[in-house]
């Protein structure tokens, strides 16, 4: 496995314009996978068996100009739409998106916030400090089962500051405001816009608002071809209006819209107008009643398409800006919107990408509090530097621990049976296929740590080896 997963790296040598930075990703990503703690940065030095005074200049691989995570990025893109990746009927890529928070107490780590946890989970705190990020991922699957590859990652809460330092855009599409909104709907057009093709969009509630409708029509081809389209689970007071008479003979204005419809009250309301469809859902095929309804939306201005499902005694309503989509593929695919909560769980258990502890002296902010943008005008340009540094650091590890889980899922669905007969470890239940990144992580980690020599043909083996060996001072600075 250390073969195959040193070929799906060297898909990112051409991100990097020197060879030392591309090392140190390679140390990062294999760091990630075969440690055996969580102890941020130094864990890899200390599981790799690298020469401990590497760690300064792994830190500095992380803050360092020539870690480009936009060109990461379209590599990474472009690898996982070419592997495995989940198309609609029409074609069209299937992208979920969600927010994920972890709390960080650190006095000097910029971004700290007071964040709110709505969760029916009585083991997480309603409030706590820490960031809040922006996560998208891209639906990948086999015939057995699917994955949700982690796509990118971004601060979302608190951020319009940051960003600036970070020389990030801060200008929101076809909205007034920046928010945790538009920066998940401006995330995904910059997915589809790399990718040129149709993308739709899996999102939960929480989204089910007007700007981000607004952000995904604005992103069309060259020949006028939407690109951008939006599942989301619609809230349980939406209102919607039926489109407009044909003909008035009132007194006064004609009305802009039709009849208003409150749609929850549709389920007791028009019950005989419900049909029986079968939905392929949660491993499971399912029969559930729907009623698929084309009205107009007034936060848009535009028409959607509201699919009202009863799953048992279980009712919810679906929007989709797709107007041609069936119903049932509608709710398939917000059904598969759980599959980012797995890989979250993967992310934070397994991989440990969520425990980095970079910080600047800079930062003295107090804890809950989000840097203005009324602040920058009077900050000195190296206070600027080096929070903007930490910032990137943090996004950067973040992001290389999705891209080590999302490669770790590619292996799963491309080579499990090599997988399956290699790991030999007892496990409670064994999956009938695609076996789990757990799985995978620990097959790579047997080899290195007891036939690490097998593979000295690869990129990995000769990268790790130059980096146990002793480094003179000049080339531990080449990284920075």
């Amino acid at each position: 496995m250390i073969g195959q997963l040193s070929l799906l790296l060297m898909v990112f040598r051409e991100a990097f314009p020197r060879g030392a930075t591309f090392e140190w990703f390679v140390v990062a990503i294999f760091g990630f996978i075969v440690r055996l703690d969580h102890h941020g940065v130094s864990s890899s030095i200390r599981w790799l068996r690298i020469v401990p005074n590497s760690y300064e200049a792994f830190l500095a691989f992380f803050r360092s100009d020539a870690l480009k995570l936009d060109k990461i990025f379209t590599h990474w893109l472009s690898l996982v739409s070419r592997h495995c990746a989940t198309r609609t009927r029409a074609g069209a890529f299937v992208l979920i998106g969600d927010g994920i928070k972890v709390a960080k107490e650190a006095e000097c780590m910029p971004g700290v916030k007071k964040l709110h946890q709505e969760s029916e989970n009585s083991s997480k705190a309603p409030w706590i400090l820490g960031h809040h990020f922006g996560v998208l991922g891209m639906l990948a699957a086999n015939q057995e089962k699917a994955f949700c590859i982690p796509l990118i990652a971004e601060l979302h809460e608190g951020a319009e500051a940051l960003r600036q330092l970070q020389q990030k855009d801060v200008t929101p599409i076809a909205t007034e405001k920046l928010t945790v909104v538009t920066l998940m709907a401006n995330l995904a057009r910059t997915v589809a816009t790399k990718l040129k093709e149709p993308c739709v969009a899996v999102l939960d509630a929480y989204f089910a608002v007007g700007p981000a409708f607004e952000i995904a029509k604005t992103l069309r081809s060259n020949k006028g071809q939407r690109l951008l389209h939006i599942i989301t689970r619609a809230k349980n007071n939406i209102v919607a209006c039926e489109e407009q008479p044909q003909t008035y003979s009132g007194r006064g204005r004609p009305p802009k819209h039709g009849k208003r419809i409150k749609l929850k009250a549709l389920f007791s309301a028009r019950p005989e107008e419900f049909t029986t469809v079968k939905v392929y859902t949660y491993g499971e095929t399912k029969t559930l009643a729907i009623l698929c309804l084309d009205l107009i939306w007034k936060p848009i201005k535009d028409k959607l398409r509201f699919v009202l499902v009863k799953d048992g005694t279980a009712r919810f309503i679906l929007i989709c800006s797709d107007l041609t989509m069936a119903p049932q593929e509608i709710v398939e695919l917000y059904a598969s919107r759980f599959k980012i909560e797995v890989t979250f769980k993967m992310v934070k258990h397994i991989i440990g990408g969520l425990w980095y502890h970079f910080w600047t002296t800079a930062w003295r902010d107090p804890l809950g509090k989000s840097l203005a943008v009324e602040q920058l005008k009077d900050m000195d340009g190296r206070r600027k530097k080096l929070i903007a540094s930490a910032m990137n650091a943090i996004e950067a590890f973040v992001n290389i621990a999705l891209i080590a889980t999302g490669l770790l899922q590619i292996i799963a669905l491309e080579h499990a049976a090599k997988v399956r007969h290699l790991h030999h470890w007892w496990m409670r239940t064994y999956p009938p296929d695609v076996p789990s990144e757990e799985m995978v992580k620990t097959v790579i980690q047997h080899e290195f740590y007891h036939n690490f020599r097998k593979f000295k043909h690869t990129a990995i083996y000769r990268i790790i080896q130059a980096k146990r060996r002793h480094q003179t001072p000049e080339i531990m600075k080449m990284v920075i």
